[in-house]
């Protein structure tokens, strides 16, 4: 998978938790197939966490060995620490709006660092700075 994909898929991954929250605390999960996957509360968030880190990791360490920008590494290694904080004590925040809340914030920084991470190597392509990368 190319580093676009990765950062793509990642982007997404984080699109539908953001959606996932917000249709939780707007209450959409009583309507239609909504309530399929608002039924499964903890099993659904723990199943996106175990997509979204893997997934995300490898997209901004081959990014950064790309482009060598740890202003775009960084951020987005701290929103993935971030998401994970946040399911760790999921139950702290359970029935308040702080969980979605922090999510969708955590969410929206990760997206950004993925799209500064596409940037980033492209910029770099375009300046023909890059080295092959190599994955094992």
């Amino acid at each position: 998978m190319s580093r676009l994909r990765l950062d793509q898929a990642a982007i997404a991954l984080s699109g539908l938790c953001m959606i996932h929250c917000v249709a939780s605390v707007a209450g959409l999960f009583a309507i239609g197939l909504l309530s399929l996957f608002g039924g499964m509360g903890e099993l659904f968030h723990q199943a996106l966490l175990v997509i979204i880190v893997p997934v995300s990791v490898l997209a901004m360490v081959v990014g950064y060995r790309h482009h060598r920008r740890r202003w775009v590494l960084l951020p987005g290694l701290m929103a993935l620490i971030g998401l994970c904080l946040i399911a760790v004590f999921e139950s702290a925040f359970h029935g308040t709006l702080w969980e979605p809340l922090l999510t969708t914030l955590v969410g929206i920084c990760l997206v950004t660092a993925h799209i500064g991470n596409i940037r980033a190597c492209k910029k770099c392509d375009c300046e023909g700075h890059h080295e092959e990368i190599r994955t094992a």
